[in-house]
């Protein structure tokens, strides 16, 4: 079996990931499995805990993960590709390696927003991070213009 996690944001960049492993799964002559994940950045500073109860916390990250993963899980669902779906919650790039190694994963699919070198480096990266911490191959799909065919 063939497992991939996916990277899930809500923005388009995800949503091309999600395609991307539906079109492979497609190819595939082995049974796949995915693994959704969305990653909150923890809202634990020191203002957040005096003011927000520890359970406020985890229903907002529960939440708004929930929210977030509705879509590809539709999709998946539709492409008859089974899958369980995660809320983490830290530094995106630490959590979704973490994830790859704990659920053994093949491989990581992420979108990208494909910015040039200068702006990687100025904003930071969440791929560039999964690539350097993952136990598995990545995959970054960077989203094509609109009415652009390609393969995965």
């Amino acid at each position: 079996m063939l497992i991939f996690l996916i990277a899930i944001d809500g923005s388009g960049y995800s949503d091309s990931a999600v395609d991307y492993v539906v079109r492979r799964a497609r190819l595939c002559k082995e049974p796949v499995h995915a693994h959704l994940l969305n990653v909150q950045v923890s809202l634990a500073g020191v203002n957040v805990k005096l003011f927000i109860k520890p359970e406020s916390v985890e229903s907002y990250y529960r939440d708004e993960g929930t929210k977030v993963l509705e879509k590809p899980r539709a999709v998946l669902a539709a492409a008859g590709i089974a899958c369980d779906h995660h809320i983490g919650v830290g530094d995106p790039g630490q959590v979704i390696a973490d994830y790859a190694r704990a659920k053994r994963c093949d491989e990581i699919v992420m979108g990208t927003h494909g910015r040039g070198a200068l702006a990687g480096a100025v904003m930071g990266s969440v791929a560039r991070n999964v690539v350097q911490l993952s136990p598995v191959p990545v995959v970054l799909v960077k989203s094509a213009p609109a009415g652009s065919t390609g393969s995965p």
